[in-house]
């Protein structure tokens, strides 16, 4: 299992949301039908009228600019994860090993060469991704001809990854475990943190930021990393920003964080519903996705001064 299994993360209760027009206090946020009532578990898209969403039983759904549509796909289990280079260059991936891969026109499953569960895909092109996976401890990548699995020299459940280049790039885990990848070798950096870590965001090579339960964020400022004050106990998801004074924080037990260059502020969205997975297509755009079926969504127009 992977971060959503971590020790008793899943105790929460969570309360259903009213399909209306929610009041976020400065910025007005929108409960979408999604049309099911399976979790979801992360956002990706290329723009506001092409967005694509995965979650549990091998849902994946697409959002035109009009209306989310179901995009089945035979066998597919549990997903995690979803990342693209381009439209038609998209990746998911999921329990059991699972790598679909998107050409614009179908699903297609990968030979991933494991039958671990996957909890995140990250590139730097189509041609350089990587996958990182808890149950076995292994990081994946892909070259643009096959998967392979790449050495880490750690013990640690893995359960993010994102990066600035395909040799600049960072994975996080369990018990604080953060990696970083220069193009040759993973080697281990500290965290100052026992946390589990399960997101993480990079906006540059000297800024980027980590999170996970316990309400823990931390920030890389090219040197070190060290905490910021979230204000939170709740478990930090997942992050997605439009730069390092524009970062946005999915909570699992509900609600977001917002981080404007100073400080983290809770952004009330009008859900109880607990939230996984955030990705905008531009700084005035973001989609947030959760449990039972929940896409949350904040139009262009509603986010001035939304959170900045």
């Amino acid at each position: 299992m992977g971060w959503r299994a971590t020790s008793a993360v899943l105790a929460t209760i969570f309360l259903t949301a009213s399909p209306a027009t929610l009041a976020a206090g400065d910025g007005a946020w929108s409960a979408m039908a999604s049309g099911t009532t399976k979790s979801l578990i992360a956002v990706w898209g290329t723009s506001g009228r092409d967005v694509f969403a995965v979650g549990d039983g091998g849902t994946i759904l697409h959002y035109d600019g009009r209306a989310w549509i179901a995009m089945p796909v035979a066998g597919a289990p549990h997903l995690t994860s979803i990342w693209g280079a381009a439209a038609a260059d998209v990746f998911a991936v999921g329990d059991g090993g699972v790598i679909l891969h998107y050409d614009g026109a179908v699903w297609r499953a990968m030979a991933s060469g494991t039958t671990g569960g996957l909890d995140c895909v990250w590139g730097a092109s189509g041609r350089d991704v990587f996958v990182v996976g808890p149950e076995k401890r292994e990081i994946l990548h892909y070259d643009g001809a096959a998967w392979a699995v790449v050495a880490t020299g750690t013990a640690a459940p893995l359960f993010g990854v994102s990066g600035v280049s395909g040799r600049d790039v960072l994975a996080v885990g369990m018990n604080g475990t953060i990696l970083h990848y220069d193009g040759a070798t993973w080697s281990a950096m500290t965290s100052g943190t026992t946390a589990h870590l399960t997101g993480i965001w990079m906006a540059s090579a000297q800024d980027g930021f980590a999170a996970g339960t316990g309400g823990a964020i931390l920030r890389w400022n090219g040197a070190a990393w060290h905490a910021t004050a979230s204000g939170t106990t709740k478990h930090v998801a997942r992050l997605w920003g439009a730069g390092g004074d524009d970062v946005w924080a999915a909570c699992l037990s509900g609600g977001l964080l917002h981080w404007d260059g100073v400080r983290w502020r809770a952004v009330s969205v009008g859900s109880q519903q607990g939230l996984m997975g955030v990705w905008g297509p531009s700084p005035d755009e973001l989609f947030a996705v959760g449990k039972n079926g929940t896409i949350l969504h904040l139009a262009a127009a509603g986010r001035a001064g939304a959170g900045r």
